[in-house]
């Protein structure tokens, strides 16, 4: 939950990372989110191979890389931002926070309130298309061939939208009150 650098791959997590139910939930959604990479991989393998040895493709796999692109997207965004691995122009922010730590702070928390409001709308936009999905049985794919159908994946992005509001919210009331405190934060280096 904070802005720090993240990059030291081989660094265990912070011993705080997954503490909360939210924190929980989150790394739950961004493992899932690795899975449905992995299920995707193994798919379009086998997809390659069933066309080139036996001349069978299989049947929508276009379809479902598609769609698990936008699923796994928004399953991982919300433990991207918990983790301070989104990515982000560190030019101007992280020099500006060490010259003058509350401003820049209360700037940071500025644009985790656009972040919010960006999220926010996504997650409002879609909600009607997610119960228009729902009620009228969307399918996506080629009737007869093969097809699959579409709420799932819009439930997904509502939910992960849901998820990296929130997270933005956190991180939006971290930096605000560390502002007011005059605590200085740790800045990516």
């Amino acid at each position: 939950m904070s802005y720090e650098a993240n990059t030291d791959l081989e660094a265990a997590p912070a011993p705080s990372a997954p503490t909360s139910p939210f924190g929980r939930l989150v790394d739950g959604l961004n493992a899932f989110g690795s899975v449905v990479i992995g299920l995707v991989m193994l798919l379009m393998c086998a997809d390659v191979l069933m066309r080139n040895l036996l001349n069978r493709p299989i049947d929508g796999v276009a379809e479902l890389v598609a769609t698990s692109i936008v699923v796994i997207v928004f399953l991982q965004l919300p433990g991207t931002l918990r983790h301070g691995r989104m990515s982000r122009a560190d030019l101007f922010i992280d020099p500006f926070i060490m010259r003058r730590p509350r401003a820049g702070l209360r700037l940071r928390a500025l644009f985790s309130a656009a972040g919010v409001l960006a999220c926010a709308v996504i997650a409002y936009a879609t909600w009607p298309m997610l119960a228009k999905a729902w009620v009228g049985s969307e399918f996506l794919g080629v009737e007869g061939v093969f097809t699959f159908p579409v709420w799932p994946m819009r439930g997904v992005v509502v939910l992960g939208a849901t998820l990296a509001a929130l997270q933005y919210a956190l991180l939006a009331w971290q930096d605000w009150r560390a502002a007011r405190t005059g605590a200085h934060p740790e800045v990516a280096a």
